[in-house]
């Protein structure tokens, strides 16, 4: 029973997840108490959409979770709380757009084959969430050719699919994402200035290095001659 339950959690989030973001989503372990329904996901990893250097936007080592177990095979899957403890974030940036909007735009919201998908994502289980944290979580900005550590806030999301009665999936890791880009977005992330700065310092550095390696081998050239 326990073994079954786990696969099921495992599956369900690998399945959904894959088909909501347009990308590969793995998890390497779920355990989850069919009793109380409280529980972790670990190694969950969702990689990058096409387009992008890095292998994964998200990687997850471990999740807690605690679920209503009796509406698991319900209409609505009842969420308590998701705590979310220092995930690392991938934030890809290019000229006009970044990895999370990408993510954000592999479900389209207009257009009859979006229609037809929405429809789709309607007529399957609802979810309501009624806590989702992220705390302490490992950011890292890549853009062009350079690449920084970033602080992020921690987020809170409460109801989600609360006040209408329940939601999507696609519409409650839309909110999930939205609310995350925004972070991202008020982060104190690196200007210009001090991206230019870190590049120019790396270009000095390699500079440094290979006249070192110059003075070195023509030193041991001397030596041999001598």
């Amino acid at each position: 029973m326990y073994f079954y339950f786990d696969s099921l959690v495992k599956s369900g989030i690998e399945v959904v997840g894959s088909s909501v973001l347009g990308t590969a989503v793995t998890v390497e372990g779920a355990s989850v108490s069919p009793l109380n329904g409280q529980g972790n996901i670990s190694g969950l990893r969702v990689e990058n959409p096409e387009g992008y250097n890095s292998q994964y936007a998200f990687e997850l080592d471990s999740v807690a979770v605690s679920i209503n177990v009796g509406s698991v095979f319900s209409d609505v899957l009842e969420v308590d709380s998701i705590t979310i403890v220092q995930p690392t974030i991938t934030y890809e940036t290019k000229i006009t757009t970044d990895n999370i909007r990408a993510l954000l735009a592999n479900r389209p919201e207009s257009g009859a084959a979006s229609s037809s998908s929405a429809e789709s994502d309607e007529a399957g289980q609802q979810i309501i969430i009624h806590e989702l944290r992220i705390l302490d979580s490992q950011l890292n900005l890549v853009a062009a050719i350079v690449t920084a550590p970033v602080a992020l806030a921690d987020i809170e999301i409460r109801d989600i699919g609360g006040e209408g009665g329940s939601t999507s999936a696609v519409n409650a890791v839309r909110v999930v994402l939205a609310e995350l880009s925004r972070s991202i977005l008020n982060a104190d992330l690196p200007s210009l200035d001090l991206l230019k700065e870190s590049v120019e310092e790396r270009i000095e550095d390699g500079a440094q290095r290979v006249e070192e390696a110059v003075e070195d081998l023509g030193g041991r050239l001397r030596g041999l001659l001598n």
